[in-house]
């Protein structure tokens, strides 16, 4: 009897913790999702600064430090394809 094995992946990934980037993914689908991303952070950072000068909350910060780790691997990606 033979061992069935499964086909590897089709599309390597790009990955970092908790977030990975298709391969194939356009440049311009990198550079308008990373956008997104840091727009977010910014609102986020905006509200931490003016809301809750004296008691920052860790949990957003958090956020807003993932959201640019996901942004600068998209940016990356970007770079690297048009450079490629």
């Amino acid at each position: 009897m033979k061992k069935i094995v499964p086909d590897p992946p089709r599309l390597k990934l790009i990955i970092s913790p908790h977030f990975s980037v298709h391969s194939d993914m356009l440049p311009s689908d990198s550079l308008t999702l990373a956008n997104e991303f840091l727009s977010g952070v910014v609102d986020t950072l905006d509200q931490q600064c003016q809301e809750t000068l004296h008691e920052p909350d860790l949990n957003a910060l958090a956020s807003a430090a993932h959201a640019t780790r996901m942004a600068r691997t998209l940016v990356e990606h970007a770079l690297t394809k048009l450079h490629s």
